[in-house]
């Protein structure tokens, strides 16, 4: 384990205690619904833009933002990464992102943090309603609300849809109502993510280097609070910033996109994808095949490097997401090697009698916060 391939000493320990409870990436968002008379007032149409085109899917809807910030808007080339980067870990598609940005900043270029501040509060309200079945979800979809939600005033809409048309093309009805669909799943599936996910992919190993055993914790959101618990940290031994750390790999084949220095993403031809934070020395590259096991690089061990655009984080570990064509799924009843994820109650569950791992070769339940192993597959 401690060949000099897949660890890394770093040059200062800062010596701040981590544990196995990783982070709320992001301030948590309160969502206060729009009253439905306030949205047929301001002629907000029910569909302003689809959810597909709402959430960030950088294989099978790919954005050029060199060309972008090159051609349109070369006095934002400073956010660039930034952009990138919030747009990859909150899965805001970054065209949705520039224009609302655009439309709640008009008059100065965005600072990273606002940046930030936008992309979180999209996703967290987009997930707001994409969860929920309310008086007003029936009559508007989640991307709409999500964007109306961060508008100055409900009727800027206008402005936002002009913008969005003047930089990316005009917004097809046809697009606006594409269903989200994922596979057809099995009658007798324990739930979707585990009937379309290990099914389409085969069985998704752990993302560290196979024959070797780390620790996890609870199942979270991407954002560390609200749902669904799509993703989990996981650590070699939850060390101190400083300390070595480990090669991260690829859960599955797929092709990659490098988000920023700190993020990667991986999507499978199928739709499924995984979301690699807290990197450092990647060492793949855009649209490159990967299959499963390559190493993707190694999660970092200094907090500046794991979070290279900001935000929050206890100690040197791996956030690890699944997602469906770009949006965040539950790890419930999903498998990552040999052990199926029973997510629990809420955000980073630690008790054992409501979140743990079900170890199929022998029928045990296993405790998260404990060393689990990667058998090769």
């Amino acid at each position: 384990m401690f060949n000099k391939k897949y660890m890394y000493f770093g040059l200062v320990l800062l010596g701040i205690s981590s544990g196995a409870m990783a982070h709320s990436l992001y301030p948590n968002i309160t969502p206060h619904e729009i009253p439905q008379a306030k949205l047929i007032n301001s002629e907000l149409p029910n569909i302003l833009i689809g959810d597909n085109e709402f959430v960030y899917q950088p294989h099978f809807r790919p954005f050029d933002i060199d060309s972008f910030f090159a051609n349109t808007q070369p006095s934002w080339q400073a956010r660039k990464e930034a952009l990138k980067h919030w747009a990859g870990a909150t899965g805001v598609d970054p065209r949705i992102l520039l224009t609302t940005l655009m439309i709640v900043h008009p008059k100065q270029i965005p600072t990273a943090d606002e940046i930030k501040a936008v992309a979180n509060q999209l996703s967290q309200h987009f997930y707001y309603y994409d969860s929920r079945k309310s008086l007003v979800q029936e009559n508007y979809n989640a991307a709409t609300l999500a964007i109306a939600q961060q508008l100055p005033t409900l009727t800027d809409w206008n402005n936002w849809q002009r913008q969005y048309e003047q930089w990316f093309g005009p917004i097809l009805p046809t697009q606006q109502a594409q269903p989200q669909v994922k596979p057809a799943a099995p009658a007798l599936s324990l739930a979707p993510s585990l009937a379309d996910a290990n099914r389409d992919l085969g069985v998704i190993q752990w993302p560290w280097m196979q024959g070797y055993s780390w620790k996890p914790n609870g199942p979270h959101s991407h954002t560390g609070d609200g749902y669904p618990l799509s993703s989990i940290d996981v650590s070699y031994n939850w060390p101190d910033w400083g300390a070595p750390t480990y090669s991260v790999t690829a859960a599955h084949d797929g092709y990659v996109t490098v988000m920023s220095r700190c993020q990667v993403r991986v999507t499978n031809p199928n739709g499924w994808e995984t979301n690699y934070y807290h990197m450092d020395w990647i060492q793949v590259e855009n649209d490159q095949w990967v299959t499963r096991d390559t190493e993707l690089g190694i999660y970092a061990n200094q907090r500046s490097t794991a979070l290279c655009e900001g935000g929050s984080s206890t100690g040197p570990h791996l956030h690890f997401s699944l997602l469906y064509r770009g949006r965040f799924q539950s790890l419930q009843g999903v498998q990552l090697g040999p052990y199926k994820i029973q997510v629990g109650r809420h955000n980073y569950d630690s008790d054992c009698n409501y979140s743990w791992l079900y170890d199929t070769r022998n029928g045990r339940k296993v405790c998260l916060y404990q060393s689990v192993d990667n058998p090769p597959l």
